[in-house]
């Protein structure tokens, strides 16, 4: 079978990735596996922007204090201050690779928004798209690195092992079949989230839970799968499903109401609509709940049309799209799952629990997060731990023996592949989300076995990525599932009825 062979290895090329690529290939090459094309990663999808402590009134240390707060004191301390001590430099960096931040006319320097949590207003942004222009940043940089090689639609099967350390991956590259990619210095995975374990998500197609699965069947440890991010306000609309509203709309005044007109956040939170996500989230759903209505409404009208149309020009034209006119309209949202806190656990420079493995992005824990991530922290944690991770790898000895056989590749029908897809996504959408109960996630737990057991039987079938990434989803989910049933406590993003809150957290 013909290999391909690099000092490092990339699986996805969303930010994580691609700052550990841009970083590696100053120490040798590098090969980036990604399933569809390379710009199409969860970074895109990042309205908001990125936190920073830039601003004469801000320092590390209230960020940090921001982070903790939000995290629900279940962060890893020395994370945190190593990200947001961090976080000045990494913005020059992505300035450098021509990224591009709105500015303010009168003098020129970095324009800051607020969202959520932040106790001051230090998100840089790109007006409402802030994760495009960096992903198109990094994506131009990575074409113009000689020693970084790009391999677009390709599968990654599995991870290969071979002397007690993770070398490489074995991948469906399309058009050409099964292929084994060795990284002799370090595997980075970078593979993005899994919300498409739920009906509703904010998170790309490409967001099957690829990497959380591929790491446990080799033995990585994973961490606080349960605290699982749902975005407060994505648009309800039957032409634009799942279409996210940035926080940053909130960050600038914009109010939640229900279908009473209220302003209903003083019932829930007294920071109201700049509460952490988890606490709006819920709010929503209870007040959904509490009226029997299919969403509320997020509240711009008050707001300067001119001010909307500059800061937010993607939502207010895209939203005008479907005939919502954000100056005059009230925009109905429900939440969505939108982030996953947990992931492969790691440690300051991107190391798993699995010599050779790193893990970088939404797929890790490095434990920044605790129990909820506070908003626009996201991609500032992928380019910090990115980077650091490339470091880290540029010390590792090579592997020097031959690539190892992969394991034959099964897929099933892919018929069978969407029924068990759909029952996987309605299972965590009706009892593993924003509320939950003991009897929910036990029904979860036995119905996702079933899933599985159901899975197994079926026959083998051609291969396609939708059907491969389907066991990936279901073990995903499972583990969703086990943390959750194993948090006994209220805490962050994890609310169980059953449970008793412990306000002292």
């Amino acid at each position: 079978m013909a290999t391909r062979e690099f000092d490092f290895l990339v699986l996805g090329s969303g930010l994580a990735g691609l700052s550990f690529a841009l970083e590696a290939a100053k120490s040798g090459t590098v090969g980036v596996l990604t399933k569809a094309q390379a710009e199409e990663s969860n970074t895109g999808y990042a309205q908001g922007g990125i936190a920073a402590a830039v601003g004469e009134a801000d320092s590390w240390e209230l960020h940090e204090r921001d982070t903790l707060i939000a995290g629900a004191g279940l962060n890893d301390v020395d994370a945190v201050r190593f990200l947001v001590r961090q976080a000045p430099e990494a913005i020059e960096w992505l300035r450098g690779l021509g990224a591009r931040f709105d500015v303010r006319p009168e003098d020129n320097t970095l324009a800051l928004g607020r969202e959520g949590g932040h106790s001051r207003s230090r998100i840089v942004h790109h007006a409402d798209n802030t994760g495009w222009e960096i992903e198109r940043a990094v994506v131009e940089a990575v074409r113009k690195t000689p020693n970084i090689t790009v391999y677009e639609h390709t599968f990654v099967t599995e991870l290969l092992m071979a002397d007690g350390r993770c070398v490489g991956a074995a991948g469906m590259v399309e058009g050409v079949g099964l292929r084994t990619f060795l990284g002799r210095r370090a595997v980075m995975l970078a593979t993005g989230g899994c919300g498409k374990i739920y009906s509703h998500t904010t998170n790309p197609r490409v967001a099957t839970g690829d990497g959380y699965a591929l790491a446990k069947r080799i033995g990585a440890q994973l961490r606080n799968m349960e605290f699982m991010q749902f975005h407060p306000t994505t648009l309800y609309h039957p032409q634009m499903r799942s279409f996210l509203i940035s926080e940053a709309v909130r960050g600038a005044g914009a109010t939640l109401r229900n279908h009473h007109g209220r302003r209903f956040m003083y019932d829930y939170d007294e920071r109201l609509e700049l509460a952490p996500r988890d606490v709006v989230a819920r709010a929503i759903d209870s007040e959904m709940k509490r009226l029997q209505t299919w969403c509320v409404y997020l509240d711009t009208t008050h707001l300067k049309k001119e001010l909307l149309e500059e800061r937010f020009p993607m939502i207010y034209n895209s939203l005008k799209k479907v005939d919502l006119e954000i100056h005059k309209d009230w925009i109905p949202v429900v939440p969505a799952q939108h982030y996953s806190c947990g992931g492969v656990v790691t440690d300051l420079r991107a190391r798993t629990t699995v010599p050779g493995l790193y893990a970088a992005g939404e797929v890790a824990c490095t434990g920044v997060h605790g129990g909820n991530r506070l908003a626009s922290n996201s991609l500032l944690e992928a380019l910090v731990f990115g980077r650091a991770g490339a470091a880290a790898a540029a010390e590792e000895e090579p592997y020097k023996g031959p690539a190892p056989d992969p394991a034959p590749v099964r897929c099933v029908p892919e018929a069978q592949a969407v029924r068990i897809r759909h029952g996987v996504q309605r299972t965590m959408t009706d009892h593993v989300g924003i509320v939950r109960t003991n009897a929910g996630l036990a029904q979860a737990l036995g119905r996702l076995e079933e899933l599985r057991a159901d899975y197994e039987r079926q026959p083998a079938a051609e291969f396609s990525v939708y059907a491969a990434e389907t066991p990936n989803i279901l073990e995903t989910a499972l583990e969703v599932v086990r943390a959750a049933i194993a948090r006994k406590e209220n805490v962050g993003l994890h609310y169980n009825k059953d449970l008793l809150s412990d306000d002292s957290r």
